[in-house]
Formats: structure tokens, sequence, C-alpha cells
């Protein structure tokens, strides 16, 4: 362990420094930031100790020189009992912590073994991210194996969320390729019926069971593979539980993946049964009529949407051989916290969005419903329509007559100016699109915006939830089947 400590009064913490070198703890010296700035650029450094009270340049100014070129060197400031707003500061600048003067030398201590033992910790999952990685480039570069390849990053992210990062760039890595992949395949893909996706879902392995069994589908909009992994977790170990991954269509939006599901075809052929029916999401009832028409299926259907924790806890059997819930209400919210400031306050990022999307797994609600389906002999399936992923690149849309959507759009014309990847579908047709002129969509990390205040939004969207567009995480999902 080798520590740098920048203190203009190091000489009166010369006991201090001693105590640690007779501990086996190297510990270099500098009076000045200028002094410990040039230190850090010859040497290697697992911890900077640093005074706040600096001459010339203060200890805030100096945490932030320091974490733009050091970024994973850990700095702990140094401060006054006085200085407590100044704390909160640091904190917010990526301080890794603060010890307040005068400063104990069993404090340093236990700051120097909680350092060492996060770093082992630190090495350990950066070889299982390297394992990883290279477990995932044997893997080809298929349906099949994208939708393993996705598993295995998002079973590790959700392992090893303390320490994600390596797990975050191999995601980005999958995404680039995944969407060359999408691009070069996709109008195949959707017309293998050997493939798992929204438009043969029920098809394939829901409707089978209402010759057997009562079955109810449970429909969690905007739910991610990882989020419904924590369903799983949250499960009873008594229930026997099955999972398919499948992808989800393109567009990966409401009106495209969710009435795919309920109309078992593809947006093209659900706009030509309904007109209309993709303007919106108020047709799925009837779009799953004519699928069970279709598929020669005679049955009573009870359909409903969840719009509240309240009515989510009073779900119950209503004695009809297939019974559809869509809970919806977690994607009103996600929506909502780009728009209300009260929500905005409990934070941006992936973090706080599952925290939102967590609500229906509080206090053991959702278990009790599953409970009271399979107490009464139904066949419990549970899944989502797409996924949701976050942006962090702006792209520019210029052109004319196209429709406002941040991760797909469709119009007449549409140019892309921006360094986050794009997909220009000019024949929608051959996608399984309506013929409204050209499809735009968002890859990887990208966002849409346009008009004459572009530039605005562009900071104001930035690291928002968005759906509709090309990656993993919006396309690969799962479907539980849940039994006793």
């Amino acid at each position: 362990m080798r520590v740098l400590w920048i203190d203009d009064e190091i000489d009166e913490m010369y006991s201090i420094v001693a105590f640690l070198r007779s501990q086996g703890v190297e510990v270099d010296t500098a009076t000045t930031v200028e002094e410990g700035v040039d230190k850090l650029s010859r040497h290697h450094y697992n911890l900077i100790l640093l005074d706040y009270r600096m001459p010339r340049v203060n200890g805030l100014q100096a945490l932030k020189l320091i974490k733009r070129a050091y970024p994973h060197v850990p700095v702990v400031m140094l401060t006054m009992m006085t200085d407590a707003e100044l704390i909160k500061k640091a904190m917010v600048e990526d301080a890794y912590d603060y010890l307040v003067k005068p400063v104990q030398p069993a404090q340093l201590m236990a700051l120097i073994a909680r350092l060492h033992k996060e770093s082992l910790k630190r090495e350990y999952y950066i070889d299982e991210a390297d394992r990883l990685r290279e477990e995932i480039s044997r893997i080809p570069e298929t349906f099949d194996g994208y939708l393993l390849k996705a598993v295995k990053i998002f079973q590790a992210r959700y392992v090893y969320k303390g320490y994600r990062s390596k797990f975050d760039e191999i995601l980005s890595q999958e995404n680039a390729k995944f969407a060359a992949w999408i691009e070069r395949n996709y109008p195949e893909i959707i017309r293998d019926d050997t493939l798992l996706m929204s438009h043969n879902l029920l098809r394939k392995l829901v409707l089978p069971y209402v010759e057997v069994s009562p079955v109810v589908l449970i429909v969690l909009d905007n739910f991610r593979f990882d989020q419904i992994y924590e369903v799983v977790s949250a499960l009873s170990p008594n229930y026997k539980v099955e999972q398919s991954i499948y992808m989800s269509l393109l567009p990966t939006a409401t009106q495209y993946s969710r009435n795919a599901l309920f109309s078992g075809a593809l947006p093209n052929e659900t706009e030509v049964m309904i007109p209309g029916a993709l303007n919106d999401n108020q047709s799925e009832l009837k779009l799953l009529w004519k699928q069970l028409e279709r598929e020669g299926y005679r049955v009573g259907v009870w359909y409903t949407k969840i719009k509240d924790l309240e009515s989510l806890a009073k779900m119950k059997p209503y004695g009809k051989r297939l019974e559809i819930y869509i809970v919806n209400f977690v994607d009103t919210i996600l929506h909502l916290t780009a728009n209300v400031e009260a929500l905005k306050a409990l934070g941006e990022g992936e973090s706080s969005i599952k925290r939102w999307a967590r609500l229906i797994l509080e206090d053991g609600r959702f278990s009790s419903v599953i409970s009271r389906f399979l107490d009464k002999g139904y066949r419990v399936f549970i899944t989502s329509d797409h996924g949701w992923t976050i942006g962090r690149k702006p792209v520019v849309v210029e052109g004319e007559d196209f429709s406002k959507g941040f991760r797909h759009k469709y119009g007449k014309e549409m140019i892309p100016k921006g360094e986050g990847r794009t997909v220009l579908v000019e024949r929608p047709e051959e996608w399984g699109l309506p013929d409204w002129g050209k499809f735009l969509f968002a890859a990887e990390d990208t966002y849409f915006v346009w008009g004459e205040r572009a530039s605005e939004f562009a900071e104001l969207y930035r690291k928002k939830m968005f759906h509709g567009g090309i990656s993993l995480e919006e396309m690969v999902l799962s479907l539980l089947s849940i039994t006793v």
C-alpha cells in the first residue's frame, strides 16, 4: 500500500507518518498541491490524503484536478469540523471519504485496511470480467448467440453490481456488435418462425397451456431482463420457475412490441388487421381475440390494466381460462421522472430507475398475487413488452415531416448528425414495419433531439431512460413460467 499525503502542515504529522511506515505502509508527502501532482505523475499510489485548507489552491479545487487526471485513485479529504458544507461538496466531486482533524493513527489504519480489502475485491472482479469477456468472444454472432451473450452479461452485472464498470464495458462493446448484426439480419430473423420473438411468443409458449389448465399472463410494461431477474429472486423457492429468453420486435416501444405480442403478427400486419392500432395500445384485446380465433382457441378471457399499487395488491383469479394483466403504472412513473422535479430529486440514471421499478416487489405484494393464482391451479406467466436503456450520446435529427421519438423515428426525410450510432431503414416493409416512410433507429446509448432547441434538449435528456431503439437492454427479454 502506497499513500501520498498532501498537507501544508505535514511536518506536524510526523509521528503519524512514522507510525504508518512502521506498519509497512509506504508514505510519500507533499506540502503543496503542485508538488503532489508532480509526484502523482511519477509514481503509482493506492490512496491520496488531501488536506482541504491548502495555500493558493484549496482542497476542493485540488480534488477536481486530481480526479480529472487520476479518477481511479481514491482521495480522502482531511477537514476541520467547521467544514461541513465543504465536505458535502467534496463527496459530490467523488471524494472517497473524509476524516476530521486531528487525524488518529487508528482511523488511518482502518481506512487502509478497508481500501486493501476493496482492492482485492476489485482485482477479483476484474479477473471475472476478463473471464466473461473471453467466454462471450467464443459465442457465435447468431440469434441464439446474442440471447446467450445478453443473459451472461446481465447476470454478471447483477451479481457484481458493486463493481460493474468492467461489465458495463463488455455490454457496451457487445451492443456495438449487436447493432451491426441487427442491421444486417433483422429482415431474416423476423420471418424465421423457429426463433422466439414478440409476435410468436403467445402462440408458441403460452396459448398451448390453456388446453391443460387456466393460464394467467402478467405483462410488466417496460421491464428489462435484469429486472425480471429480480422478480425471480423474490419468488418462493417452492415454486417451479422456467425461463425462456426471446427478442422484442422493433421498435421496442409499446404500440409496436406489445401490440405484436397480442396480435401474433408483425407491426405492418397488425396495422392491416386494425387500421390505427399502432397509434396507441388501446386495441390489445381486439388483437388478442383475432390471434385466438386464428389459432383456433375458444376460451373465456379476462383482460385488464393495473395502474397503481392498490390495484396490484387486489389482483385475484376471475375463473377464466386465459387471464391477462398489464402492469403499466411503473412505466408511467418512469416517464414522469423526466419531467417532474419532485421525482428528479430521487436521482438519475439506472439505479434510481430500478428503484422505482422495485415498487411492485415491496412487502411481498407481488409474491402474494402469484400465490393466489397458483393456489387456484393457474399456470402463471410473467414477461415484459420491451426493455429500456440510458441515453448518453445525443444525435441531432434534421429533415422534414418525421415523428418525435427519442429512440426511433419515421418520416419522409431524416438526417442524423452526431457521433451516436443510428440505423436507417429505407424499405420498412422488409423490417415488418408499416409504410410510413423511412424508419430511423437509435442504437447503443444514442438518443435523438431535433428542432430549434436541440442543444438544450441534448443536455436536458442526457442520462434519461429511453426505449424504442436497438440494444440488448431493450430487445432481450424473458418469459417466466411458474407452477407449484
